[in-house]
């Protein structure tokens, strides 16, 4: 199974911060605890509040944004996500059907507007406070996800540079062929499997279906075979069917058999294969074949008049 993971994340200085940050939150915990409790409520025990409330939802963030890895499979025909705390907790999980998918977009970099101190846990308050997820999603029923968080928490320096923009976009062209290609996949199962239905129809049913599609691509694909000819009109059968996988049939554009088969007396009483899958197929003389698809284009001349 082929996961494809967001590993453009600084993991270990998220940790850190978040543990600086929960030491810097117990001190102005303590500090608004004292002032509160001795009644001497004044505007430093406002700042100590604010600045509380402000640590503790970014470290809420971190937790569940920042430190978390992120990945999607396929599996059962979904797109699955994850985001997994510690490879173990999953804090987030959506399946989404691959083919309601619509499109896959990337909503591009945006550097935070902080100084890029790594080292100052403070600047984390900015980047946890809003966490950017960059990756888009839209289904075809106008719902939207957002998936894998996209952050630099020290754009100004080189050093320890975990974030890479282009490995940022390789991770976002491999989930989108991801996607493409199971989607193309699943679209081509569906493909074959109607076909199937189709030739393991009743006989009649599949004789008119190839009859029209003889006249509705204007083409057609004849093999001979022993004493009669088997003839097909299914070009999309032809190519991705097994059941049709060695049989070397001939082309023809359909006026081209018309004149050369249809249309010469040696052949009007040659048997023909229609609608075969394999087992059996529908048996007819060249002679009764022009007939029937005459009929069918006779039909549809009077409909247009």
């Amino acid at each position: 199974m082929k996961k494809i993971k967001n590993k453009n994340q600084a993991y270990v200085l998220y940790i850190l911060a978040i543990i600086c940050l929960l030491i810097l939150n117990f001190i102005m915990l303590i500090f608004f605890i004292d002032d509160f409790y001795r009644a001497d409520i004044t505007i430093f025990t406002l700042v100590f509040g604010v600045f509380f409330y402000f640590i503790t939802r970014a470290i809420i963030n971190g937790v569940l944004y920042f430190v978390p890895r992120e990945e999607c499979y396929v599996e059962d025909s979904n797109l699955i996500y994850k985001r997994i705390l510690f490879s173990k907790f999953i804090l987030k999980e959506i399946k989404i059907s691959l083919l309601d998918i619509q499109n896959i977009l990337d909503r591009g970099y945006k550097i935070p507007t902080t100084n890029g101190d790594y080292l100052n846990p403070l600047n984390y308050i900015i980047i946890f406070f809003k966490p950017y997820e960059r990756i888009l999603i839209e289904m075809k029923s106008g719902e939207k996800y957002k998936i894998f968080v996209d952050a630099n928490p020290y754009p100004n320096t080189k050093f320890l540079s975990y974030h890479d923009d282009d490995n940022f976009i390789k991770n976002y062209n491999d989930l989108k062929e991801l996607i493409i290609n199971e989607q193309n996949k699943i679209l081509f199962s569906q493909k074959v499997e109607n076909l199937m239905d189709k030739y393991n129809s009743l006989l009649e049913e599949r004789y008119s279906y190839i009859i029209n599609k003889i006249v509705d691509e204007e083409k057609l694909f004849i093999l001979k075979k022993d004493d009669y000819y088997i003839i097909n009109g299914d070009s999309e059968a032809i190519k991705n069917l097994e059941i049709f996988k060695d049989m070397n049939f001939e082309e023809l554009d359909f006026y081209v058999f018309y004149i050369n088969y249809l249309s010469k007396k040696e052949y009007e009483n040659k048997k023909v294969l229609v609608g075969y899958n394999g087992t059996d197929g529908k048996e007819v003389t060249m002679s009764e074949l022009k007939e029937d698809i005459n009929e069918i284009r006779d039909s549809r001349s009077m409909f247009k008049k």
